[in-house]
């Protein structure tokens, strides 16, 4: 992540069973399942420098429900104001992952506070930790989690860039570094990785999230993706169709929360040049947040499909193989024959839920439509539209750029 996000860095008995027997229930249960967002069956849609402890107010609480963020991630001075904007946040459906200066000084005092507080997410340790750091880390997850084991704990990972980003982990090797991480009490694998720059994409964005997903698979932990929302440096101004084929990458290859860098555009320095985020540097709407806002509005929905599916397979078909990757070789069931005719490809991802069979086709290509040729070897198959709703398939589709195709196969 860019260095202002060195302001997110670690600079840095149960409830009072005092009225029935059900509370005392729901307080065990509590502490076996972090019952949160994902209790509630909503993918947690994150926003990475939220709203800032300084313009903790209702409305801009209600903006930022709005543009269609359920969780905001910031770092707060004190336990106190950490405290007024969980209670504000959860007016309004939100929830508040953070840290404080008493999570770290008194971690086992504050824990016992913010374990009982509405609208409060988790605990933020740090972001894009070494490996050493991650051990320091995880002293502190176990002194939360001695008054506090019911709330998410979050360390966020260096993407895998070159070999060049290992001096910043101080690991031999990214697996080394993964590993290092999937060891602490924190319930997912989260990491950044920012693809599209004015140049193009990045050649290894693939091949990252290949090995994120495979450790994920390894651990039986979830991993959280990120998209990128800020224009600055290299990285261009967002468009709905560099949006989408980043969230939609990152659901495909099985992401369980998606998190956007930023929401508030952070102060501007002399190398980032930070501006334009979904909202400014003096709390106003930029064209960004409606790009977001519309976004979100079609995560929510196609997320429904994603949120707790297994993926099976993850290839690519047609175009160039990118790194790390594997191409498809063998036919999703139910299809006698899939073509993609794309100069760059497409994801195919198999996921199942709830006893169906889906297949979700991403086009890489965030500049231009990819057609996808498919046929049904039997009367099963059904193309799904972007709200979910199954109607009979057709034999020649287009996908726009950056954009999803969905089928329910069985």
């Amino acid at each position: 992540m860019s260095s202002t996000t060195d302001i997110y860095r670690y600079h840095s008995p149960l409830y009072c069973m005092k009225h029935n027997f059900i509370k005392m229930l729901i307080l065990i249960l509590f502490s076996i399942f972090p019952m949160h967002l994902s209790a509630e069956g909503h993918m947690p849609i994150i926003a990475y420098m939220g709203i800032p402890y300084d313009k903790t107010t209702e409305e801009n609480f209600k903006i930022f429900s709005e543009c269609g963020f359920n969780v905001s991630l910031y770092i707060y001075p004190s336990l106190e104001q950490m405290k007024k904007a969980c209670y504000i946040a959860d007016k309004y459906g939100i929830k508040i992952l953070g840290h404080c200066n008493e999570t770290h000084n008194n971690p086992e005092k504050a824990a016992a506070i913010m374990r009982d507080v509405p609208g409060f997410f988790g605990y933020v340790l740090q972001d894009e930790p070494s490996a050493d750091e991650i051990k320091k880390r995880q002293y502190e997850i176990e002194l939360l989690k001695k008054a506090d084991n019911t709330h998410y704990f979050y360390l966020n990972l260096h993407p895998y860039y070159t070999d060049w980003i290992l001096k910043y982990t101080k690991t031999k090797t990214y697996q080394e570094y993964l590993e290092a991480a999937s060891v602490t009490s924190c319930q997912q694998i989260s990491f950044d990785y920012y693809p599209i720059t004015k140049k193009g994409i990045r050649d290894g964005w693939y091949n990252n999230i290949e090995m994120v997903r495979q450790q994920s698979l390894k651990i039986h932990k979830p991993f959280w993706g990120f998209v990128l929302s800020v224009p600055h440096a290299d990285y261009p101004q967002p468009t709905i169709e560099s949006l989408r084929l980043q969230v939609y990458s990152n659901l495909a290859y099985g992401a369980q929360a998606i998190q956007y860098f930023t929401y508030w555009t952070p102060p501007a320095e002399r190398i980032n040049d930070y501006h334009n985020g979904p909202i400014d540097q003096n709390g106003n709407k930029t064209k960004t947040y409606y790009l977001v806002q519309q976004m979100n509005q079609e995560l929510k929905v196609i997320a429904k499909l994603f949120y707790g599916a297994k993926v099976l397979s993850v290839h690519h078909l047609g175009g160039e193989l990118p790194k790390g990757t594997t191409r498809l070789t063998r036919m999703p069931i139910n299809l006698s024959s899939l073509k993609v005719v794309s100069s760059k490809g497409a994801i195919i991802s198999q996921l199942e839920k709830n006893g169906h069979r889906y297949l979700a086709i991403v086009n890489k290509n965030h500049e231009d439509t990819i057609k996808v040729l498919i046929k049904p070897l039997n009367d099963t198959p059904r193309h799904l539209t972007k709200v979910l709703k199954e109607e009979p398939m057709k034999d020649c589709y287009s996908i726009s750029a950056g954009d999803i195709l969905l089928f329910r196969l069985k």
